[in-house]
């Protein structure tokens, strides 16, 4: 399904303070969430700790430019979509950037009426990017366990662009009724939960499917709890808040090791069917 406005988090970055309090607001009054930076710097800043959905950068700042900061992105969150806003004597930038992977490009001062639907159409092709990854089969099954609705919300979108397909439960009874209908690759849990535990739902889940990877989630990272997880064979645990470029890595690492596991019994399976044939 494709983004509104309204679910659209907007990172716009640009030294003209005018520029941004001008168009922000305007923004705003047509759904998007702004998140408004001066210069480059900040700019890495909100990008290392907060998800946003597309980012808006001017080529000519003082400090890092908007190209520098367009290329820490493509390095570290490449699936994230970015518009470069160009002024006079930047255009050639643009184009070169535009080779790059960048999403579009527009000419300062450009209305907000273009901006909003530049910005839109960005989201859009970048989920179309996310879909087709998925059905190329490198998506991947994930079921997140959390009660905290609003980090749900939040981490739901950012993952599925990045080709994980979400299934959401707020407690382990919902959890275990998912786990018995679908077949998920990785499972990242909270340790807080209503009535079971996150440490009590692993136990349950290896159970139900042996080869399940479980992420466990912690927003107080107690040694007791960590250990206990990791001697249940949980994969790794993570300390809220995190990015989401660090939690997509180790759900992507855990896919792995499922898969490899998963390769492995059937080796074994094939060999040990080889060595019964009667000579």
């Amino acid at each position: 399904m494709s983004p509104v406005a309204s679910d659209i988090r907007l990172l716009m970055v640009d030294d003209e303070r005018e520029f941004l309090e001008a168009v922000a607001p305007a923004l705003s009054r047509r759904g998007f969430d702004v998140t408004l930076a001066e210069d480059g710097k900040v700019a890495l800043e909100l990008l290392s700790a907060r998800t946003f959905d597309v980012v808006v950068l001017d080529v000519k700042m003082p400090g890092i430019d908007g190209v520098e900061v367009f290329r820490h992105i493509k390095r570290g969150i490449p699936e994230l979509p970015v518009v470069l806003l160009t002024g006079h004597g930047t255009i050639a930038q643009a184009f070169d950037t535009s080779r790059e992977g960048v999403q579009d490009y527009l000419a300062k001062p450009c209305d907000v009426e273009t901006l909003a639907k530049a910005l839109r159409d960005a989201v859009e092709k970048a989920a179309r990017r996310g879909t087709a990854a998925a059905a190329a089969g490198d998506e991947i099954r994930l079921l997140l366990v959390d009660d905290d609705v609003d980090f749900v919300r939040s981490v739901t979108p950012a993952l599925e662009r990045r080709g994980v397909v979400v299934s959401a439960a707020g407690d382990a009874a919902q959890a275990l009724e998912l786990l018995r209908i679908r077949r998920f690759q990785v499972a990242v849990v909270d340790v807080v939960l209503p009535g079971m535990d996150g440490l009590s739902l692993l136990d349950r889940m290896r159970e139900r499917d042996p080869l399940i990877e479980v992420i466990i989630l912690t927003g107080n990272p107690l040694v007791g709890d960590v250990r206990r997880g990791l001697r249940q064979g949980a994969f790794d645990y993570l300390v809220k808040p995190c990015a989401v470029e660090e939690l997509t890595g180790v759900i992507r690492a855990a896919r792995d090791r499922r898969n490899s596991t998963e390769e492995e019994a059937r080796r074994s399976i094939a060999e040990a069917a080889v060595s019964a044939r009667p000579d």
